[in-house]
């Protein structure tokens, strides 16, 4: 694949689970975002940690190919090789700007039910990230971005990955 794989949904979609899979069993590289929040646990690890500092000394460096305010945090996308088998783990909002560097990244939305999102935040303990609105809404923009959308309330992150590797 000559373009980037990217991976967008809401948090709680499970994302990451089906990252997990591509990266460990199916040989892609994962371009970690760059990001100030705080990591939630040892899990969590789709995303390079650091302070709002380093984040600036970073961005001055011209470190970043595009850059993202989500829930008052600073997210940046490392500049990096297309042409490697690569998956990014993004959200919606940062999709425009990368399709402005690369028109034909492949776009997977991966989201659930509203409820099913809830349920997921609150038992990682992220309930402060459920807002059903803004939930909605992004699910609702990813998927007017996106070559294909799955559901993880009816797929597991295994059958996602399989169906990836399958169409792309």
């Amino acid at each position: 694949m000559s373009q980037p794989l990217v991976l967008i949904g809401p948090s709680g979609a499970g994302k990451s689970s089906v990252v997990k899979i591509l990266t460990e069993k199916h040989g892609y590289t994962l371009i970690k975002t760059v990001t100030t929040r705080p990591q939630r646990d040892a899990s969590d690890t789709d995303h390079e940690f650091i302070t709002p500092e380093e984040f600036a000394k970073r961005k001055n460096a011209g470190a970043f190919f595009g850059m993202l305010d989500a829930f008052g945090e600073q997210y940046g996308l490392p500049k990096f090789n297309p042409a490697d088998t690569i998956v990014l783990n993004l959200r919606a909002p940062a999709i425009p700007e990368l399709r402005a560097g690369f028109p034909d990244a492949v776009v997977v939305e991966i989201d659930a039910p509203i409820e099913i999102l809830k349920q997921r935040l609150e038992a990682r303990g992220s309930s402060e990230r459920f807002d059903p609105e803004l939930l909605g809404k992004e699910i609702a923009f990813g998927r007017s971005l996106t070559n294909h959308c799955f559901d993880s309330s009816k797929l597991s992150a295994e059958e996602i990955a399989k169906a990836i590797i399958a169409l792309y």
